[in-house]
């Protein structure tokens, strides 16, 4: 299926033998854009249409007699075996092609009870393939490839017939003639069109009765159909052509109906014809915001595909920068507050600073000797060298979050420590006992003090553990960004190394695990 969501408008080309017809689906209704021929002058048109519209994403209908329906039995068997044994057979019958299908209808109710397989192809790609290349070349979406047998799937629902044993949907198309398709439970089994002068009968009626008889027997020969069960068979024409509203002949169980007298026919604006079948199909499928792809391969999808990539990446950042902002919001505002208790601390202190500036200027002047300046402004310096604002550092935590939103944060915290430089005198000989406070006083003074800052969470992963630990890594590498901070993982959701602890366990098939990374200023030089 190709989702409709989120497109305002989907373009759709019906071909048949002789021409093509350019619908556009757009606020509920289908209305005709061109007509084209297989001509230089129409695909010169067709190019410039789609060079002026090149966002807009395609489907093509085909309405050709070169569709073939082929029924087997495969022996019964599930998952990668059934594909690959479909696809060989695929191959097998359908060499020339590449638009071609395969589905199960159906089962065996003795013996051992194989598969009912259904083959189809559209066998005569040259017919639509022209207009199919000048869409990708423009790297236009195609939505779906299909063909007016499969889209009376859509007709019969929206008549309440799908859940019929034995359908035969007949529709007479413009120019490309009479169209049977037949159904069992509302899925297709099998579909043939008619070209329009084929029969030598000038009485419709008698048309009628010809064609769906040589279906029912081709059925009846196929083994698809019972030689004693009835036919439903449902005619839609744009215009009544009888009075009579059923007819029986032998087991064949005519219903007519008008497209006029649908519903949905007052939304579709055709140009020159009345709406047949195939619109009203279509119509009724878009109203349900899915049309089902049958024929085109992943290399046509690709636009489709690509797009739908990019989507979900742009959904995945907005949903990461609201994680983020969730997570990081109460600590900024945290920050906020206190801020403001900052700006009316100093509100208050400013008077008593004035005071201050007032009694020292009744002292007499002690100026300081250079050399003793010199080594208080070094000092400052360093000091000053040395601070880490909070508000930088959660600025920092924030944009890496934003790279791994799966993390969850339980706690940040703060403490000071002293930078060793490695051969100093402290790293040998005897070890000197200093109280805590002079240590750190005095490793302040000489600028060898260093904020570290500790980050502790959870992160959950649908995946696995590794899954998990890439996302912590992802985060260290957002940090590390700042070449002024250095970033250590502590603990990891999973880690092979002898030095660093590990914790995981598995809750409800996700991995969850805790992680710890310490955040430090690089020591000044």
């Amino acid at each position: 299926m190709f989702s409709l969501f989120g497109q305002a408008k989907v373009n759709l080309l019906v071909i048949d033998a002789d021409e093509v017809i350019h619908l556009r689906w757009q606020n509920g209704k289908l209305k005709q854009i061109d007509q084209y021929y297989a001509s230089g002058s129409d695909f010169d048109r067709f190019h410039v249409f789609l060079e002026n519209d090149r966002k807009t994403p395609f489907a093509i209908v085909t309405d050709v007699i070169e569709e073939d329906f082929r029924s087997e039995t495969v022996a019964h068997v599930t998952g990668a075996d059934r594909k690959a044994l479909l696809a060989r057979k695929l191959n097998h019958l359908f060499r020339t092609t590449r638009y071609r299908t395969a589905r199960v209808i159906g089962r065996e109710s003795e013996g051992r009870k194989d598969d009912r397989i259904l083959f189809t192809a559209l066998t005569k790609p040259d017919m639509f393939e022209p207009w199919l290349a000048r869409i990708l070349a423009q790297k236009i979406p195609v939505l779906a490839v299909t063909s007016a047998a499969y889209i009376m799937e859509h007709f019969a629902q929206s008549l309440s017939v799908s859940n019929a044993p034995h359908l035969l949907v007949v529709n007479q198309e413009g120019s490309s003639g009479l169209r049977q398709t037949y159904l069992q439970k509302g899925r297709v089994i099998f579909g043939r069109l008619t070209p329009a002068g084929v029969s030598r009968s000038d009485s419709f009626a008698e048309l009628l009765i010809e064609q769906c008889d040589q279906t029912r027997k081709y059925l009846e020969r196929i083994k698809q159909l019972p030689y004693d069960v009835p036919l439903q068979i449902y005619v839609f024409t744009p215009e009544a052509f009888t009075d009579e509203r059923e007819t029986v002949k032998d087991l064949l169980h005519f219903h007519y109906r008008s497209i006029e007298e649908l519903p949905l026919t007052r939304k579709i604006d055709i140009k020159n014809v009345q709406p047949g079948a195939i619109a009203y199909s279509l119509i009724s499928g878009m109203r349900k915001r899915a049309i089902r792809n049958v024929y085109a391969p992943d290399s046509v999808l690709r636009y489709l595909k690509l797009r739908k990539i990019s989507g979900a990446l742009y959904s995945m950042s907005l949903i990461a920068l609201l994680g983020a902002g969730i997570v990081v919001g109460p600590t900024l505002a945290d920050a906020a507050s206190k801020w403001e208790q900052e700006a009316r601390l100093d509100e208050r202190t400013a008077p008593l600073l004035i005071e201050y500036e007032q009694l020292t200027e009744r002292f007499p002047e002690t100026p300081i000797p250079s050399a003793q300046m010199e080594i208080l402004v070094e000092t400052h310096d360093r000091i000053a060298q040395q601070v880490v604002r909070p508000n930088e550092v959660m600025a920092l935590i924030g944009q890496g979050l934003a790279a791994s939103p799966e993390l969850r944060l339980a706690e940040v915290s703060w403490y000071l420590d002293e930078v060793v430089a490695v051969g100093s005198e402290q790293s040998y000989g005897e070890v000197i006992v200093v109280p805590e406070d002079q240590r750190v006083q005095q490793a302040i003074i000489e600028g060898r003090s260093q904020v570290v800052i500790s980050v502790s969470g959870m992160v959950m992963s649908e995946a696995s553990f590794r899954d998990a630990t890439a996302q912590v890594m992802l985060f260290v590498d957002a940090l590390k960004t700042q070449s002024e901070y250095e970033v250590t993982p502590v603990k990891l959701p999973i880690n092979v190394s002898s030095n660093i602890n590990v914790a995981t366990t598995v809750d409800g098939g996700a991995a969850r695990g805790e992680f710890a990374i310490e955040i430090r200023k690089e020591p000044l030089q």
